[in-house]
């Protein structure tokens, strides 16, 4: 059975080589570190999933959230944003603009997989 695919899209090294230590074990994971290509490589690699950073140079977040939302090759992709941005505020514009899930920086594996099974992203 084919790996579940998850594309990791945050410009810290440290956050992407974290979440690609917690999932790369059961989830074929590829990495990115700008926003700028996402919709690209969405088309191309066809995830199951994507963790999105926010605070990224280039083009942020929420921009790259919105164009894939917009983007009918890529509009059913369950977004999943991992940001340092906490407030509820910030977590509502993410749901709002189309996120499936929210997980606040510093990150949690337990909450990884609690958010991925909510967004049905394991399957």
């Amino acid at each position: 059975m084919e790996k579940v695919r998850i594309l990791v899209v945050d410009d810290d090294p440290f956050c992407s080589s974290l979440l690609l230590s917690i999932l790369g074990d059961d989830y074929q994971v590829t990495t990115v570190n700008s926003g700028l290509d996402v919709i690209d490589i969405s088309t191309i690699q066809k995830p199951d999933c994507i963790f999105l950073d926010i605070m990224m140079p280039g083009k942020n977040g929420y921009q790259v959230l919105k164009d894939l939302k917009d983007n009918p090759l890529t509009t059913t992709i369950p977004v999943i944003i991992v940001s340092g941005l906490v407030e509820e505020s910030d977590q509502n514009l993410g749901l709002r603009l189309g996120a499936s899930g929210y997980i606040s920086k510093p990150i949690n594996p337990a909450e990884v997989f609690t958010v991925l099974k909510e967004c049905k992203c394991n399957t």
